[in-house]
């Protein structure tokens, strides 16, 4: 592979552009990788950024408020040899014990100081607030990052980790544009802003639930019953609002503690409530908000919601993307409402993440190797390539979800489709990375990013020590190089109860001839 004859003003091995946690992440190990498997006493890697991180270093955990995790869901034929949220990766098992996360919940505070120490140990800089406006490339070389506040940056291979990949947009690389082609290209997943509540236990808002719910099943409080006239669905049929406000065992279906750092509201009773009470159409009514049935992260004094949606389409995701992912205008007053209405169930205080939760992006359009629903569905890529297996529901919350299949694949991964094939040495890690369209519905992930990052890490030192192109090593022998005893276990959706069977007694065998412990 020619080498670049323009190097910059400052030059690195490897820079990693964003500051997402996969992005972070991989730049550590790639750092690792280069003194392991590429002979470097002193591997220089960058992380570039236009973020401003004095509001926190880590991207969408950081100042996005991204705190409750989703977390590779092992299936329940594989619970009893690997638990309900066995890691995928041994990277990201090592993210978890640096954020002394129990389960799920992250705390975006002390992730961001967490980043910050772990990169000044390694001596990896940070650049913020770059300014990045262009790139040079030498055909399908990229040589260098123009920005305006750093000059030119020069790196013998690029990472671009930013949620909109900019850096591959800079350089000419092809996308499709919102969730996939032809009826898709104009959808995009739902828009999220994180909120923290303070003031207010997990106890409390249970109790808050239970007065709200039985308000909503009194006939005589004519207030409560007037907040269903957005929901037909209740008002009409009453007992549809009463299967949902109470469990099988005909207790109040109340906010439940699904992990120790964690809770999942099950009740609509606060949705309904709040959009009745504060006047704003909810999206199912036509309207452009909804304060969904929450995940909550249960942090030190605090409650993080992840709650509030706002439908999106492919150019509004743009324009947020293009904004620093912050709010836009027409967004402040339904939080204000938010804030009320947590206020008035006993709260003391409600505050708003700076950037708001991206979900989604284009995405790279001829990637060396895609990762799409359908592959997904037959369980993924050659056992023999996979980084790991992860399984989770394809979740496309917002407007998008009338359009595309429910399905919950178990997959084996790689990282192929992170290279578009018009660069030899960028990869694109990320919701706009190769998934085909609304394979990003899973690809939005950290857990699922961090761990693509380390087999993208490790492709990344044998790349440079070997002068090759990405797309040109054999993900085989990457897959063989992954530390940490993660054995794949994909499958197809719609396997058979003997098919799973086999594939256990496989698993156990594949265990014990490799010398990993169950």
């Amino acid at each position: 592979m020619a080498t670049c004859q323009i190097k910059g003003q400052r030059h690195a091995d490897v820079i990693v552009f964003g500051d997402e946690p996969a992005g972070l992440m991989t730049a550590l190990e790639v750092r690792r990788q280069l003194l392991r498997l590429g002979g470097k006493s002193m591997p220089k890697v960058l992380v570039v950024s236009d973020a401003d991180i004095s509001a926190g270093l880590g991207g969408t955990i950081a100042r996005s408020g991204l705190a409750y995790l989703d977390r590779n869901q092992v299936p329940r034929d594989m619970r009893a040899l690997l638990g309900p949220f066995a890691a995928s990766s041994e990277l990201y098992g090592r993210m978890l014990r640096l954020m002394g996360v129990r389960v799920v919940a992250v705390d975006p505070r002390r992730a961001s100081r967490t980043f910050r120490r772990a990169l000044a140990a390694a001596g990896i800089p940070v650049l913020p607030r770059a300014k990045f406006w262009g790139v040079q490339r030498q055909g399908p070389r990229l040589c260098t990052l123009r920005t305006s506040r750093y000059g030119s940056l020069g790196a013998d291979l690029f990472i671009d980790a930013s949620l909109s990949a900019q850096v591959a947009h800079r350089s000419d690389v092809a996308f499709l544009e919102g969730l996939g082609p032809r009826t898709l290209r104009d959808d995009s997943l739902a828009l999220g802003w994180i909120f923290e509540v303070e003031g207010l236990s997990l106890n409390d808002l249970q109790r808050q639930e239970e007065r709200l719910s039985r308000r909503l099943l009194d006939p005589s409080d004519l207030q409560a019953q007037g907040w269903l006239h957005w929901w037909p669905d209740y008002s009409q049929h009453p007992r549809r609002l009463l299967a949902d406000l109470l469990d099988e065992g005909g207790r109040f279906s109340l906010a439940y503690p699904s992990t120790s750092d964690s809770a999942d509201v099950r009740s609509p009773a606060l949705t309904v409530a709040f959009h009745g009470l504060s006047g704003w159409r909810p999206v199912p009514a036509g309207g452009r908000v909804l304060l969904d049935q929450a995940n909550i992260a249960l942090l030190p004094g605090r409650l993080s919601f992840n709650a509030l949606l706002f439908p999106n389409d492919a150019v509004q995701n743009r324009q947020v993307l293009a904004g620093g992912n912050r709010p836009l205008p027409w967004m402040r007053p339904p939080a204000t409402a938010v804030t009320r209405f947590f206020r008035s169930l006993g709260a003391t205080k409600v505050v708003w993440m700076p950037e708001l939760y991206v979900r989604s992006a284009d995405q790279i359009a001829l990637p060396a190797q895609s990762l799409g629903v359908g592959q997904m569905a037959v369980g993924g890529v050659d056992r023999s390539e996979a980084l790991g297996t992860f399984t989770y529901p394809l979740d496309f919350r917002g407007d998008a979800s009338r359009l595309l299949p429910k399905a919950r694949p178990t997959f084996n991964f790689g990282y192929r489709h992170t290279l578009p094939r018009e660069i030899d040495n960028l990869a694109v890690l990320g919701p706009a990375a190769g998934y085909a369209g609304p394979g990003e519905g899973i690809g939005r992930i950290v857990e699922f990013n961090v761990s693509v990052g380390q087999g993208l890490a490790i492709a990344t030192a044998l790349a440079l020590v070997r002068h090759q192109p990405l797309a040109a090593l054999d993900p085989r022998e990457v897959a063989r190089l992954m530390p940490g005893g993660v054995v794949p276990y994909g499958r197809p959706s719609g396997a058979t109860a003997l098919q799973l069977l086999l594939d256990q007694m496989s698993y156990r065998l594949q265990l014990l001839w490799t010398g990993h412990r169950l």
